[in-house]
């Protein structure tokens, strides 16, 4: 359910267009399932009133998918606030993991059956290069909330210049159509910078190409932790070091097929839809017998002393340790 139609994405129900509709969904539910900006107290959706639906019995699970300053940002309200929430609260198991230590991780997933997430067998590549930043926040602006956009620019401009290649950078667009051009493209860049994949990343492995993106320790550490397998689909590369690789890749066309099949196949072994809702319905299971039982996973701890240092404060020394001059 959205609060109102933005284009961007697909809509099951809108709740400004079918306002009883969505009423009538939310008081029939047995668990509601808030993302992010939501939490018991918002009336955004009102009459739909989350505060006494959860008095009245139901389960209510918290979604986040963001940094904590981001969301309260957001919200108008304090990061110390936001973290009082006192709802059962999921994570997703990429960046935002490490700054809700009491949420409990999940895996973020595509959906690779549909036509779009999937390979298009014997199609002509359209694009060498395929990148679709969603902010343009340059590298070092903000921790993490950036895909380096106007760095990476010029990166793209810097290769396509040497090697005569052809991109597609995309900014704001329907989702359907970003698929579609990320379909007909050779080699897809994910997040150089921060230290974590995002979903681009995984779309682009369900569609079979080589994903250049950044993982730091710690989201490697997830990804087997959730897959379990220990080989990185991604092409694990940081910016200062990327021109090096794309060209390496431009210049061998079957080691470029070769990644992105071999990811393609990690995607369908390893992090496949029928295995990653497992995660979901077992949360959903303990939410209905006892919502206190949602917690942070022991195995996914990040507050003890030696943790905390390897999943927060050494990834942020090395973050600032890398100089603007190298990217530029």
């Amino acid at each position: 359910m959205d609060l109102e139609r933005f284009g961007l994405y697909d809509h099951d129900v809108v709740f400004d267009e079918t306002p009883d509709e969505a009423n009538r969904l939310a008081n029939e539910a047995d668990i509601l399932h808030l993302h992010n900006y939501l939490d018991y107290d918002s009336h955004q959706f009102a009459p739909i009133d989350f505060g006494e639906l959860l008095k009245a019995g139901k389960r209510i699970v918290r979604h986040y998918h963001s940094t904590p300053d981001w969301i309260a940002e957001q919200m108008g309200i304090s990061e110390e606030k936001l973290l009082a929430c006192t709802l059962p609260s999921l994570v997703i198991a990429q960046y935002p993991e490490r700054f809700f230590a009491r949420s409990h991780v999940v895996p973020n997933m595509v959906p690779h059956s549909d036509p779009l997430y999937s390979p298009i067998p014997d199609q002509e590549t359209e694009f060498d290069l395929f990148f679709s930043p969603t902010k343009s926040v340059g590298a070092f602006e903000r921790r993490w909330d950036t895909k380096a956009a106007p760095e990476v620019t010029r990166l793209i401009h810097r290769v396509a210049e040497r090697t005569g290649c052809t991109f597609k950078i995309m900014s704001g667009r329907p989702l359907d159509e970003v698929l579609r051009a990320k379909q007909r493209a050779r080699i897809v860049i994910d997040d150089l910078v921060t230290g974590s994949y995002h979903l681009t990343g995984l779309e682009g492995l369900a569609q079979g190409k080589p994903v250049l993106s950044f993982l730091d320790e710690r989201c490697q550490y997830l990804l087997r932790y959730f897959s379990g397998s220990e080989h990185c689909p991604f092409v694990n590369v940081r910016l200062e070091d990327a021109e090096t690789v794309l060209l390496y890749l431009l210049e061998n066309p079957d080691a470029c097929e070769t990644i992105g099949q071999a990811g393609y196949r990690w995607l369908l072994s390893f992090w496949n839809e029928e295995k990653l809702i497992r995660y979901f319905e077992r949360a959903y299971e303990e939410l209905t017998e006892n919502p206190h039982s949602i917690r942070r996973q022991p195995a996914l701890y990040v507050e003890e002393k030696d943790r905390c240092f390897h999943n927060l404060i050494l990834p942020d020394l090395i973050f600032r340790a890398r100089t603007r001059p190298a990217c530029n």
